[in-house]
């Protein structure tokens, strides 16, 4: 008889953590109250199906991707980088024409920039009250709710940068290393 109890009791502990904490209680010989007590009603325990694990995307920062196009399709960083001293106005104005020109594809291909103000530098434009300090700086002292446009300022239209697909490991990788075989 004692074996139908304590099966009784392991299935009545499983379903239903009140049973269980009495039966615990009764075990440690510190139950207050009978198990023959009513029980309130209680719902079948809901299981709640644990979160799929998804594995963290890796790391690298839009940044980098931005520069590593550049990079890639302009050799902005190598253009930068080298030492100008060595060359002659007219040799580095060569050299960073197509760098440019590159760029300016590769950023109007990524973020589609177009002008933040549809105006001609030195027109009158007016910012409206409280303008945004994001979208317009003052240049000069004084505040007003129009002004010479100095610069049209710039602004992204989307951002399509492409995906990190690589390891964490070389999320930080600008360029690769080429090595020419021997």
């Amino acid at each position: 008889m004692s074996f139908s109890v304590a099966l009784k009791a392991f299935f009545a502990a499983i379903g239903n953590k009140d049973k269980s904490d009495q039966i615990d209680a009764v075990l440690s010989g510190s139950a207050t109250k009978s198990l023959a007590a009513p029980a309130a009603k209680v719902e079948p325990a809901k299981v709640e199906k644990p979160a799929p694990v998804v594995p963290p995307e890796p790391r690298r920062d839009s940044a980098l991707t931005l520069l590593s196009a550049l990079q890639r399709e302009s050799r902005l960083i190598d253009l930068i980088q080298e030492n100008l001293d060595q060359y002659s106005d007219a040799q580095v104005g060569a050299a960073a024409r197509p760098c440019l020109k590159q760029c300016a594809g590769v950023l109007d291909r990524l973020l589609g920039l177009k002008p933040l103000v549809e105006a001609s530098e030195g027109e009158t434009v007016t910012v409206g009250e409280s303008p945004s300090p994001m979208r317009y700086q003052w240049i000069g002292e004084g505040t007003a709710t129009s002004g010479k446009l100095v610069h049209h300022g710039w602004q992204a239209t989307k951002i399509e940068l492409p995906t990190w697909s690589g390891s964490d490991d070389d999320a930080n990788v600008v360029a690769p290393a080429q090595i020419q075989a021997s």
